[in-house]
C-alpha cells in the first residue's frame, strides 16, 4: 500500500470544523475494504456489507499459490461474493521506471492478472497499489505527466489479459490539483486519500471539497481510506467525508516495521455490523438511512 502522507497546508482546526459541520452532501454510497484477513473463508463470513468492495491479497498478487491456498481463495471470493461483497485483486504495479524490484512488479502485472483469472476463477476488478508513476526524486509536474501515461498501459495490459470489472487506482493522494483524479477515466475508482487520521484532517477541506469536486465532474469514484483513528474519529470521519467509498480502521501505523505493520490485515475493533450502536457498519448505515452517527 502507498503511504503518502500529503498536507495541503490547511490548519487542522478548520479541517476539524469542517469535519464537525458535515460537508458531505450524503453518505458514501458503501464501503470500499481493504481486508488482507488471510485465507480462511470463515474469517470473512457475516463481516461483509452488501455492495461492498472488498481487496483480496493472497501473496502480494495471485501468482505462486499453492493447490491448498487456491481452494482457500476460492471459498473466500465465494463467501464474500455470498453477502453481497464485489471482489478486487490486489495487483502492485511498481513506480515504472525505478528500481529493480519496482520494475519487476509492474512486469508482472500481466502475469498477475492471468493468475486472478485462472487459478482463482475470476474477480470482480482490481485494485491497483503504487498507482502513481511516482518517485522521491521526480517532482510533482512529472508525476502529474508521467501517470496517465501509465495507467493506459495498465488498462492495456487488462484488456489483453482478457479481463476486466472494476479498476481502483491507489496513488495515495490525489496528486498535485488532482492531477491523479484526472488521469482516470469515467467509472474507473480512485483512492483520493490513504494516510493516517491525523494526516486525513489536516487536508480534510480539500479532498472533501475541490478534489471531490474534481471527481464528480469527471464521473469518477473516489475511496478515502484511513488508519490509525479511534472510533470517535472513525465517525467523525464517515460523518465528513464526500468521498463515495470509505474505509477507516484502528490498526495503527508503525514506522518501524515494514508498509507500516498490519494496519489492513484485520478488521478494525469497532467494526461491528448495521445494528450495532457506535460501530463503524451501523454509523454507515444509519447515515445511508437518513439517521445519525
Amino acid at each position: 500500500m502507498t503511504r503518502l502522507t500529503r498536507s495541503t497546508g490547511l490548519a487542522t482546526a478548520v479541517a476539524a470544523a469542517a469535519l464537525s459541520a458535515g460537508l458531505a452532501q450524503a453518505a458514501p454510497t458503501g464501503f470500499g475494504m481493504v481486508a488482507y484477513w488471510g485465507e480462511t473463508a470463515s474469517t470473512y463470513g457475516g463481516q461483509i456489507p452488501s455492495g461492498s468492495y472488498v481487496v483480496i491479497n493472497p501473496n502480494s498478487g495471485a501468482l505462486g499459490l499453492s493447490a491448498s491456498q487456491i481452494t482457500n481463495w476460492k471459498a473466500v471470493i465465494a463467501s464474500i461474493r455470498a453477502q453481497g461483497g464485489k471482489v478486487l485483486g490486489y495487483v502492485a504495479t511498481g513506480y515504472d521506471a525505478n528500481t529493480a524490484d519496482e520494475l519487476s512488479r509492474y512486469n508482472a502485472i500481466s502475469s498477475e492478472l492471468t493468475a486472478y483469472k485462472s487459478s482463482l476463477g475470476g474477480v470482480d476488478g482490481y485494485f491497483f497499489d503504487e498507482a502513481a508513476f511516482d518517485d522521491a526524486s521526480l517532482s510533482d509536474t512529472q508525476k502529474c505527466s508521467g501517470t496517465p501515461g501509465k495507467w493506459a498501459n495498465v488498462r492495456a495490459k487488462v484488456a489483453a489479459a482478457g479481463t476486466g470489472g472494476t479498476l481502483v487506482w491507489n496513488a495515495g493522494w490525489p496528486g498535485a490539483s488532482g492531477c491523479f483524479i484526472s488521469a482516470a477515466q469515467a467509472q474507473e475508482h480512485v483512492v483520493m486519500y490513504e494516510a493516517a487520521y491525523s494526516d486525513y484532517l489536516n487536508g480534510a477541506s480539500w479532498l472533501n471539497g475541490d478534489v471531490q469536486n474534481l471527481a464528480n465532474s469527471l464521473n469518477v469514484k473516489t475511496w478515502l481510506l484511513v488508519h490509525s483513528a479511534t472510533q470517535a474519529q472513525m465517525q467523525a470521519t464517515i460523518k465528513g467525508t464526500t468521498a463515495n467509498y470509505v474505509y477507516v480502521t484502528s490498526m495503527t501505523y508503525n514506522p518501524s516495521l515494514p508498509w507500516g505493520g498490519p494496519i489492513w490485515n484485520y478488521t478494525p475493533t469497532y467494526w461491528g455490523n448495521n445494528t450495532l450502536s457506535g460501530s463503524e457498519r451501523w454509523c454507515l448505515n444509519s447515515l445511508k438511512t437518513g439517521g445519525s452517527c
